[in-house]
């Protein structure tokens, strides 16, 4: 497979010859061919620590790499994740692969486990890796090692190009995006204008033809306008030169464009600048997916709650409140339909709202209703959710596979706070 952008592999390279199993030099190599000229990162960079003998001190030999593929002695690449093309994000992976260099001799590393540890701090401060549910760092060591010692024998007789494959240990979905994240980028990188047609022409195709491009973006545009709307109210997801400019902007261009093949060309804005600096959404959606880790989200689930708009004012969650709101006023009919038995001894003046209950019945109404108010408290003492998340927790049960196992009413509720702390309104505050 081909070398991606902004992407992190593991490379392994021979120590012997002939290759001994499993005897590998570890390095990891982030790809970046085109750089951002704003980035810290300017160009692909291999990332490992060396030593010269068994006894002698580790130290880092981090600096540009170019044609990995045809590096001599090199096994192999195994591709572990996507880093997102944002100048911080890739200066924060290269901040913390090189956290352990003032200290690789203290915490007594060897290539190999100096990165397994800094894929582990990756995946907490980066959120790369992923690995699939129930696989870990373990497990992709023992994949990464089977891949060298197959192709270790062409490697030996310098068969050029090496392999790259994707680990089967790491999360596919790592490089799936929300649709926030879609919004954010066709916001700030519109359709770039077409050329103008030439005078007294008919059925002219302009080049590139970018008609079919704008339709999708158009949709998208109306897409979340019209089905998700809540998605606008999350923290500020473009650029600050950008943020007055309503997504309704573009799409009042872009619903000029004739997807028929008229006789003209629509003129489209020319795309602005691009800003690099992260936006508040980009924050929030990092800050989200750490502090949700801890109850075993699968990045899919949590891509879904984002979408969904889960525990936040304004979202899908509201007509499935009304749905249960209906079942809930049935419910109500009942009960009182019970309480009418309890207390039909009695003489009951009046309507419903202001009855009046004499003798026997009075006791036996009165009792009814004591043992009500206990059993609601009682209720509530054990865990239960409040009133207005209980439409969050009908759509959860539809995002997280067997939520009821995996998660308590103490963890909703955890979950659900965090979501409205960093994507609710307050957010914007």
């Amino acid at each position: 497979m081909p070398l991606t952008p902004n992407t992190l592999y593991i490379a392994l390279y021979l120590r012997t010859d002939p290759p001994t199993p499993n005897n590998y030099h570890w390095a990891l190599y982030l790809h970046n061919p085109n750089p951002n000229p704003t980035s810290k990162i300017q160009g692909s960079t291999k990332y490992h620590i060396v030593n010269s003998g068994p006894s002698s001190a580790w130290v880092a030999s981090h600096g540009p790499e170019s044609g990995i593929l045809k590096t001599f002695l090199l096994a192999g690449l195994t591709r572990i994740g996507e880093v997102p093309d944002n100048p911080a994000v890739l200066a924060k992976t290269d901040e913390v692969i090189k956290s352990f260099d003032g200290q690789l001799n203290e915490l007594d590393v060897t290539c190999r486990t100096w990165l397994v540890r800094v894929l582990d701090v990756l995946q907490r401060e980066v959120g790369v890796p992923r690995y699939r549910d129930g696989k870990d760092a373990g497990d992709l060591e023992r994949e990464v090692l089977g891949f060298g010692n197959e192709v270790a024998g062409e490697a030996i007789r310098n068969v050029q190009p090496r392999p790259v494959v994707e680990s089967l240990v790491i999360d596919p979905q790592s490089a799936a995006l929300t649709n926030i994240e879609v919004l954010a980028y066709l916001t700030a990188n519109p359709p770039r204008r077409p050329p103008n047609p030439p005078p007294n022409s008919r059925h002219w195709v302009p080049s590139p033809d970018l008609r079919d491009h704008n339709t999708v973006v158009k949709e998208i545009h109306n897409y979340i306008s019209r089905l998700s709307p809540h998605i606008l109210t999350y923290p500020q997801y473009v650029p600050d030169q950008l943020k007055d400019q309503p997504p309704a902007a573009q799409q009042q261009s872009q619903s000029q464009i004739d997807t028929n093949g008229g006789d003209s060309a629509p003129t489209m804005p020319l795309a602005p600048a691009q800003a690099n600096a992260p936006t508040p959404m980009d924050n929030a959606l990092r800050e989200l997916v750490v502090r949700l880790q801890p109850f075993g989200l699968t990045k899919g689930e949590v891509l879904m709650i984002v979408n969904l708009g889960v525990g936040v004012v304004g979202s899908a969650e509201q007509e499935v409140e009304g749905e249960e709101g209906e079942v809930e006023g049935e419910g109500g009919v009942e009960v009182e339909g019970e309480g009418e038995g309890v207390v039909e001894n009695g003489e009951v003046n009046g309507d419903v709202d202001g009855m009046e209950v004499d003798g026997e019945g009075e006791g036996e109404g009165a009792a009814a209703a004591v043992e009500g108010e206990e059993g609601e408290g009682g209720e509530q003492g054990e865990g239960e959710l409040a009133e207005e998340d209980y439409g969050a927790l009908a759509l959860l049960d539809t995002v997280i596979e067997e939520r009821e196992e995996r998660l308590s009413n103490e963890d909703v509720t955890s979950i659900l706070r965090i979501i409205r702390e960093l994507l609710g309104p307050e957010a914007n505050v």
